[in-house]
């Protein structure tokens, strides 16, 4: 038997070499397991790299092992396992470029497998490897890249005692454990991300968890706030209630007192300017007083309108009468241009008589001295359905910052350190929400400082002409307004109950006093009244609300007349008082005219008229 090259080779020395190779592979083929079953179990890229280089570097009687995966971004290989160096050659190379001039990182670079089999090779082809080597140590090299699916991850490379050819058997088994490594790092990269994923989702979840919590604290302290600002609203309320039933009570006596002066006969002149000064004084601390109270009630929608047809001509003309004497005095000059017919609105005349007298105060108010001041009603727009009302004044006027905010509540026109204009800031802002209560629209206009302003009010039309029942009801009263009444006087308050006493006196009626709740019961029962005017605060165990209640089940007083003369005016006192039995609710201080024409209205009249 002739070998390859022609030279005689026994038939015992195939045989032996047939059976190294036989041992060779059966070996790998174990070792190939081995590796299988490890690289299953790895968690982590420096057990797959100890595993590769633990079962690689017998299997191929190599002296030094490693195993490098490429960074994230490609550029440098950082080595997982390297055994067979000195330490400080290991910590030298932890991490070394992708262009470095080493098999390992040729072969990541290049994607292709990097055999070297001769020392004088390796030598000439990487000078830094006979360094670490030494020239005359060491012998082939090689190195096989991780790759999967056409994507290197890395690379593994081997070292050799001495010089060695690279056969297929050699060639398939680091191929085939680089193809396991590549496959291994990729499951433990994976494995990684996605336990980065799972623990940036659980952290995720638990932040949201925090802001759950952190919501749902803030939650309940906003609820907490609210109610903490709804009890002081409620507070504010009851104090505000309080405190005009406390200014009104004196303020009823002081304007009885100063309708008994004006009703006493020709007064000297001091007397006559020191009641003048009393009635402006008196008629201005009502209506801040009110004011204060109404404007509370619109922002939180506790007004209810009391709608009835309404001649806006005539209630304008009527309003205008009352705060005539008021610009007269100054000195201001005041234009009513208002239409020959009537206009007719459907609304509440006691609230449109508020904004339209709120305006023309204002205009007072900011008007000096020698200027005008014009109410005047423009021609309706049947088209339209509306009719504006305007009041215009040549007063200090306004910039177009104090235009924009106006009808808020507390804003001033008057900025100066004087504040000689006077005022709460509270009179538009009124005006704007009794407006909008009945569905219409107010608007400034100042042509600036020193140049006036005006102010309209728009408002939907309402029926065209008067019913015939409205009046007739209205001659009723005309003619019923002289009669005189049996009239009684509940007030514990003796300076109330004197005043009012002395004027209704003066004006015809028999008027009887009593000053707590059970003496006001007893004297009712005594002589049945055509008309009790019943104050609510009242001392003892009987209230305005029970002397009402008791007086109504007497059937010789079904036909009287209960009208609550009380400081409290809200509207849930107006419910309190209608449901106890009232016919009426009026707030103190109360003006003669309105009572004489409440009494004209409702009032039975006497048997004797």
């Amino acid at each position: 038997m002739q070998s390859f090259d022609g030279q005689p080779t026994s038939a015992g020395s195939v045989s032996e070499s047939a059976s190294r190779r036989h041992e060779r592979v059966v070996e790998r083929l174990l070792r190939l397991q081995r590796i299988t079953a490890a690289l299953a179990g790895a968690r982590t890229l420096t057990e797959i790299a100890s595993t590769i280089i633990d079962q690689g570097m017998p299997a191929l009687d190599a002296e030094v092992g490693v195993v490098a995966i490429l960074s994230a971004d490609g550029a440098s290989l950082r080595n997982l396992g390297f055994k067979g160096v000195p330490v400080d050659t290991e910590e030298a190379w932890a991490e070394v470029p992708v262009d470095s001039p080493v098999p390992v990182a040729e072969a990541a670079r290049t994607g292709a497998p990097v055999i070297v089999p001769t020392r004088e090779e390796r030598n000439a082809r990487y000078p830094v490897l006979a360094r670490v080597h030494g020239v005359e140590h060491g012998g082939a090299v090689a190195a096989f890249p991780l790759v999967l699916e056409s994507r290197t991850v890395g690379s593994l490379g081997f070292c050799f005692p001495a010089a060695r050819a690279f056969d297929d058997d050699d060639y398939a088994f680091v191929l085939s454990i680089a193809q396991q490594c590549a496959l291994a790092v990729e499951r433990v990269r994976w494995h990684e991300v996605a336990e980065q994923e799972i623990a940036h989702r659980r952290a995720s979840e638990e932040a949201l968890r925090a802001r759950e919590r952190e919501l749902t604290a803030l939650v309940a302290e906003l609820r907490q706030t609210q109610e903490a600002l709804r009890e002081a609203d409620r507070r504010k309320d009851d104090f505000l209630a309080m405190l005009a039933h406390e200014l009104r009570n004196p303020l009823a006596p002081l304007l009885n007192a100063v309708e008994l002066i004006k009703a006493a006969g020709p007064p000297t002149p001091i007397v006559e300017r020191a009641r003048t000064i009393m009635d402006r004084q008196i008629g201005h601390m009502s209506r801040l007083v009110d004011d204060l109270l109404d404007i509370s009630r619109i922002s939180r929608g506790k007004i209810t309108l009391s709608i009835e047809r309404v001649d806006l001509v005539e209630l304008a003309r009527a309003t205008a009468l009352d705060y005539r004497s008021l610009l007269d005095a100054r000195g201001v000059r005041f234009e009513l241009a208002l239409p020959p017919a009537p206009v007719w609105l459907q609304a509440d005349p006691t609230r449109l008589a508020q904004a339209i007298g709120n305006l023309l105060q204002n205009a007072n108010k900011f008007t000096d001295d020698g200027g005008s001041v014009r109410l005047s009603i423009a021609p309706s727009h049947p088209a339209r359905g509306v009719v504006s009302v305007e009041v215009a004044d040549t007063g200090i006027g306004m910039e177009p910052a104090v235009l924009e905010r106006i009808f808020e509540p507390f804003a001033q026109a008057d900025q100066s350190l004087a504040r000689s204009r006077g005022g709460l800031g509270l009179g538009l802002a009124l005006v704007k929400g009794v407006v909008e209560l009945h569905g219409g629209s107010v608007r400034a206009a100042s042509a600036g400082l020193g140049r006036g302003a005006a102010i309209t009010i728009t408002l939907p039309l309402g029926a065209a002409a008067p019913r015939a029942a409205d009046a007739r009801r209205a001659a009723a009263s005309a003619s019923a307004s002289a009669s005189a009444r049996r009239i009684l006087i509940i007030e514990d308050n003796v300076d109330a109950a004197d005043s009012l006493r002395m004027l209704l006196e003066r004006r015809g009626h028999a008027v009887a006093v009593a000053h707590s709740g059970d003496d006001g019961v007893a004297a009712a029962r005594m002589a049945p009244p055509d008309v009790i005017l019943c104050d609510i605060g009242l001392p003892g165990a009987t209230n305005g609300y029970g002397v009402a209640r008791l007086l109504r089940a007497e059937s010789a007083m079904r036909k009287t007349l209960l009208v609550a003369l009380t400081g409290y005016g809200q509207d849930d006192d107006r419910k309190l008082a209608r449901a106890a039995g009232f016919d009426a609710h009026l707030t103190k201080p109360v003006a003669q005219g309105m009572l004489e024409r409440l009494l004209a209205e409702l009032a039975p009249l006497p048997e004797s008229a």
